[in-house]
């Protein structure tokens, strides 16, 4: 069905709706100091189904739901990865006494929260990307509380490296001929 915008000026409903959402997401991608990025499907994804739900959420609430989407990402991924390297390792990677993991929400360092672990960081609700700056983490902290190396090619015996594939995180070693290959996903349940 058409609408007007204004007399004379006849318009898809559909159109108009894209161009409010387009409006509402730039503005939203200040407000979160991530305009002009080229940000994963899945953000933009979240994005659109958040704005289909509940239409133009302002800008301090969408801070909100930004920060608590990437804390319980994190909290998930923390999980993940941890029982992951504990398993792999046989050394203990969560617990009382290990603290390396923060959730800061701080307004003098920007419009949403952060986790930081060990030297990574992230603020993107980016599954991906959160489980890639978590698996840095926990690996950094196996690394060098238990003196272990964590995760290893089998093939090469080498430690492997965080990456990204067809927006999966990936554990990726650097050896052999073709310089590099992936050698699996970082959360086990996925399969590549």
């Amino acid at each position: 069905m058409d609408s007007h915008f204004s007399p004379g000026f006849p318009c898809h409903r559909k159109a108009a709706t894209m161009s409010n959402f387009s409006d509402w997401q730039d503005r939203m991608l200040r407000a979160v100091w991530r305009h002009g990025e080229q940000l994963p499907e899945e953000v933009l994804t979240w994005m659109a189904e958040l704005y289909d739900e509940h239409g133009e959420v302002p800008e301090p609430e969408f801070c909100d739901l930004w920060t608590t989407r990437t804390f319980a990402l994190a909290r998930s991924a923390f999980e993940t990865v941890t029982r992951s390297a504990e398993q792999d390792t046989g050394k203990a990677a969560t617990g009382d006494d290990f603290r390396y993991i923060g959730y800061v929400r701080d307004p003098d360092l920007g419009p949403v929260g952060m986790v930081h672990i060990k030297s990574a960081e992230v603020s993107t609700p980016d599954s991906a990307e959160v489980l890639g700056a978590v698996a840095e983490g926990v690996q950094e902290f196996v690394m060098s509380h238990h003196r272990v190396t964590w995760p290893v090619c089998g093939e090469h015996d080498r430690g492997l490296h965080v990456g990204y594939f067809h927006e999966t995180a990936v554990w990726k070693c650097t050896g052999g001929i073709a310089g590099g290959h992936v050698v699996r996903a970082i959360d086990p349940a996925v399969q590549l």
